[in-house]
């Protein structure tokens, strides 16, 4: 005969298998892997049931958000302080909200246009609703400008203001008073990558806007009207500077850029190859005040392009209305500034033991699967089905809330580690 099992005995075993098959995450896990996927955490529970693990009480992952908060804050301010070592002088600011209209956050970037380092962060969180710690009362279309104010107050802190050789920006944005406070409005520069056709729309106006430019003639010592002098310039000012694009070298590439006048008017010293020829604008060759009024216009946009919004935008799906907001931006930032190794130092500063093999392979599926259908929702279909399947998707109310903050400077214990 068998072995006679107790009944409580192998209602115990019978439990301790269910148990090892089932097993349960704990909540610091779980909270780490949503944010270091950028899922939120009902669709992370239900991938986890999926695979075969218990997801943990969501009020429990709730709960450890202040603790990992205040970690991955400490660890995203390391990496901004050995951004700032390693300055080149090229400085990339921009603003990504987290919603379409009438956004209640606002996160702006002050990026390293060579290195392709964040530099300086700040969320900017509007009062109303049940939005804790906010700070900004004023206009949605004005947080650009106050969190550029505050990232130039952080530079100016740290005594890299003054190492800036250029500003990239865009042109939709309210911030001309702030660089003049700080007196670096003369840095400003455009950049011609950040919409479709933005560099090729600006030359037209400026070429409509001196449809007839009156020019000194040094021969006959007269005043001449020259007509439409920059006509027929665009398409090929659009070449140059995918010409310029190929150049990896920074420096190069800008000077190729603000040389171009000279290209126009027969001086090929600057062009890579040398023997590269084009078309001579001949009414710039015999005016040189035409000359400097191309390059005025020339000097105001500049060849770099460098943005940090699309990391952010895997973290911070615009359609959703998120709770850990500033935890899933420094998260992208901690990506950005070293994709290799931010996972192990999250590992690390918030104690998390390693997922277990099939919770990493249902995570990294979603992923993927989250990527391919994200690309087949923007290039198929209408943009009206679209917005109504996104509409769908959004999930009502959210909280915002924010545990420390971070108008004023948020990396106040920077120094223990200079």
């Amino acid at each position: 005969m068998g072995h006679i099992v107790h009944p409580k005995r192998k209602t115990k075993a019978m439990h301790n298998i269910l148990l090892h098959e089932r097993r349960r995450l704990s909540a610091r896990q779980m909270l780490g892997a949503c944010i270091m996927t950028g899922m939120p955490y009902t669709k992370g529970a239900r991938f986890l049931s999926l695979c075969g693990t218990k997801p943990p009480v969501k009020s429990g992952v709730m709960r450890q958000q202040r603790f990992c908060d205040d970690k991955i804050r400490r660890l995203k301010s390391i990496s901004l302080m050995l951004s700032r070592k390693s300055f080149s002088g090229y400085l990339s600011i921009d603003a990504r909200w987290t919603h379409r209209r009438n956004s209640p956050s606002c996160t702006v970037t002050a990026l390293d246009a060579v290195t392709k380092r964040v530099l300086a962060c700040v969320n900017i969180n509007h009062i109303g609703g049940n939005r804790q710690h906010a700070q900004y009362s004023g206009a949605s279309n004005n947080m650009e400008s106050a969190g550029t104010r505050i990232i130039l107050k952080q530079l100016k802190k740290y005594n890299i203001l003054k190492d800036v050789k250029e500003i990239i920006k865009d042109r939709d944005n309210k911030s001309v008073s702030v660089f003049k406070e700080f007196g670096v409005s003369h840095l400003e520069r455009f950049d011609p990558g950040h919409v479709s056709k933005n560099i090729s729309k600006d030359f037209t106006k400026f070429s409509a806007s001196h449809k007839t430019v009156e020019v000194f003639n040094d021969k006959t010592q007269k005043i001449e009207k020259i007509e439409r002098p920059f006509w027929g310039l665009n398409a090929s000012l659009s070449m140059w500077l995918w010409s310029c694009f190929a150049e990896e070298n920074i420096d190069k590439r800008t000077k190729m850029w603000e040389n171009c006048v000279y290209h126009y008017v027969g001086n090929h010293s600057f062009c890579e190859p040398h023997n590269y020829k084009c078309f001579e604008w001949q009414k710039g060759v015999n005016s040189i005040q035409l000359q400097f009024m191309l390059y005025d216009w020339v000097h105001k946009w500049t060849p770099i392009v460098s943005k940090v919004s699309s990391k952010i935008a895997c973290y911070l799906d615009k359609s959703r209305a998120w709770k850990n907001i500033n935890i899933r931006v420094n998260v992208a930032i901690l990506e950005w500034n070293d994709p290799e190794h931010f996972l192990g130092d999250i590992q690390k500063a918030l104690h998390l033991p390693p997922l277990p093999e099939d919770c990493v392979k249902s995570f990294e599926e979603n992923c993927y699967s989250k990527m391919i259908l994200k690309q087949k929702t923007v290039t198929k279909g209408s943009k009206k089905q679209n917005k109504y399947k996104k509409s769908i998707q959004s999930v009502p109310g959210g909280d915002y809330q924010v545990f420390k903050s971070e108008w004023e400077s948020e990396d106040e214990d920077i120094d223990d580690f200079d």
